[in-house]
């Protein structure tokens, strides 16, 4: 039925853009919330990616610093619900694909009012659109691309640094400069997850000051690096002293073990129940080697050195680097997988990373 369903929302969404077009023509079209906007309430539509939910988290607590008092809530997805669990004085409207649920996320927002709803997304959404029109918000905020739908503030953003550059230029489209420290972004952890994390640190007798966290997982099967290469990766890396603690989605769980069980001396991550588990496993380790996915925004928010391995990138692929927090990236020759990175290249550019001389 995915066919069927994809097709019929892609009229869905031509037909909004030609039913709302005579409105957008007609709407009065500012930059910014003008200097005295009464924002008492804001509403971010933030319901796309784990990896940008985490890069948002800084940009929510500036929010609150510069609108002391504001009644801020955000409308994610259920793995951004996670990212958010702990995040305090935020609210939260999870978004799910069901019509039912899809509704109640609807009525919710409606029923919080907000003065002013901002589209964290660099593209046209026609579903944070219609969270903006249902939830009555006075301020429509978007980024100034595209413009298919009648959003009625259109900020004008940096899009050639990277995104952080662009996500904090759309929410100063409130109205308000934000600060630029932006250094408080590890997201909250409580002692549920902490003591997960000790657990495991204290019965595999290791230290998280002597490992490197390995992430064999991503979105695609064209970032699946291959059990051999990950291997010889531990292997690499334990014969210089350094114990790579391997970390897996749940459906790579099969995949983490028969690397474990080839490279004796290496860590196998428990199962964990949401990303604040994993940030907490992996605080205090010296380095993460992941492929392109949100784990890398995670370890850059943990203050974590990130060595990456990416896909041959688009023009727009620097936008999307590890932010603030030392990096290297290798981009594969391929674009459909990442084989071409070798195992010695990246065990290389880790040590170098650690400084370690090998």
């Amino acid at each position: 039925m995915s066919g069927p369903l994809k097709t019929l929302e892609r009229i869905g969404r031509r037909s909004l853009f030609g039913i709302t077009g005579f409105w957008r023509d007609s709407l009065e079209i500012i930059s910014s919330v003008p200097e005295g906007g009464d924002l008492n309430r804001i509403l971010i539509m933030r319901q796309d990616r784990l990896g940008d939910m985490i890069m948002t988290l800084p940009l929510l607590r500036s929010v609150r610093r510069a609108y002391p008092g504001v009644r801020l809530t955000v409308v994610t997805s259920p793995g951004g619900a996670a990212v958010l669990r702990h995040e305090e004085d935020t609210g939260i409207i999870v978004l799910r694909k069901p019509a039912g649920d899809f509704i109640s996320a609807l009525g919710q927002a409606r029923k919080f009012a907000p003065d002013a709803v901002v589209d964290m997304h660099m593209h046209d959404s026609t579903t944070s659109f219609v969270f903006a029109l249902i939830s009555g918000a006075s301020w429509r905020l978007h980024v100034d691309r595209c413009n298919r739908l009648p959003f009625n503030v259109r900020v004008r953003v940096p899009l050639d640094g990277h995104i952080m550059d662009a996500f904090t230029g759309l929410i100063e489209g409130l109205g308000r400069k934000l600060d630029t420290d932006l250094s408080d972004r590890r997201p909250r952890l409580s002692s549920t997850e902490t003591d997960f994390a000790s657990a495991f640190w204290r019965l595999s007798e290791a230290s998280p000051a002597k490992c490197v966290s390995m992430n064999i997982s991503a979105g695609g099967e064209n970032r699946w690096w291959g059990t051999r290469n990950y291997s010889e990766l531990c292997v690499r890396l334990l014969a210089s002293g350094i114990t790579p603690l391997i970390l897996h989605a749940p459906q790579h769980r099969e995949r983490a073990l028969n690397i474990a069980r080839s490279v004796p001396g290496s860590l196998l991550s428990p199962p964990t129940a949401t990303i604040l588990h994993t940030a907490a496993l992996i605080d205090g380790t010296r380095l993460m080697i992941s492929p392109d996915t949100s784990v890398v925004h995670l370890a850059a928010a943990m203050g974590i050195p990130v060595a990456a391995m990416y896909l041959p990138p688009e023009s727009g692929l620097p936008n999307w680097l590890p932010w603030k927090v030392r990096n290297r990236v290798l981009i594969s020759d391929s674009r459909s997988s990442l084989s071409t990175i070798q195992p010695l290249e990246l065990h290389e550019v880790a040590m170098s990373m650690l400084g370690e001389v090998h």
